[in-house]
């Protein structure tokens, strides 16, 4: 009694879909950012979750690279 059992060895996903390790920041925000952003200014809540391993690109994902312009992340080119 009261132990957990996390024998499972198992997973089911479902991915609405995957982007290739070419995609630039523009491709990612047109496919993932932009429909949420039009949602929200029609007045619809939205969320963009960045999860993923360390050093996987969660964080250039979100904010860019400051060492290009076409390297803008997803919040500079919201705004």
């Amino acid at each position: 009694e009261g132990q957990v059992d996390n024998s499972k060895t198992t997973f089911k996903f479902r991915f609405d879909g995957i982007l290739p390790m070419q995609v630039t920041q523009k491709d990612v925000f047109e496919r993932v950012a932009k429909p949420v952003i039009d949602d929200v200014l029609r007045g619809i809540n939205g969320t963009i979750f960045a999860y993923g391993q360390t050093g996987s690109g969660k964080t250039f994902t979100i904010t860019g690279g400051a060492e290009r312009y076409d390297d803008r992340g997803l919040i500079p080119r919201t705004i």
